[in-house]
């Protein structure tokens, strides 16, 4: 009902397909672009490791923390295997990571750290941090 030049039923009936097609590639761009910035950061930061950074714990997980860094916004993680003391337990409900024995260390989601700079590859975009 639009006049000359309108959608007919046809261009109509594809919307769906349409959409769903566009949404993808929506998605895939979204992803490539998160992965540029994590590569260009990564180099960024190379000749810094081993310099000391503030951040906040954006992630916990059974395998550790991801931090993201107050001055570039760069995320990393830091290996639950390198945490001190231990051995840690995963608290999903929580969001922490706590060490098993009785009033032990606990690290949880939003908490701020001083780490340092371990590992910065530029080919993955992956960067690996140590808590000070």
């Amino acid at each position: 009902g639009l006049g000359a030049g309108g959608l007919g039923a046809e261009e109509e009936a594809r919307f769906g397909e349409s959409a769903t097609a566009i949404s993808g590639t929506e998605r895939r761009a979204a992803a490539a672009e998160r992965d540029a910035v994590s590569r260009y950061t990564a180099a960024f930061l190379a000749d810094r490791v081993g310099a000391r950074f503030s951040g906040k714990v954006s992630g916990v997980t059974r395998y550790g923390l991801f931090v993201t860094l107050d001055e570039t916004g760069a995320d990393g993680l830091v290996p639950v295997r390198t945490l001190p003391g231990g051995p840690y337990v995963h608290d999903a409900k929580r969001h922490s990571l706590s060490e098993r024995r009785r009033n032990g260390r606990s690290y949880r989601l939003g908490e701020r750290l001083e780490i340092t700079l371990v590992d910065a590859n530029p080919l993955t975009g992956s960067m690996i941090f140590h808590i000070l």
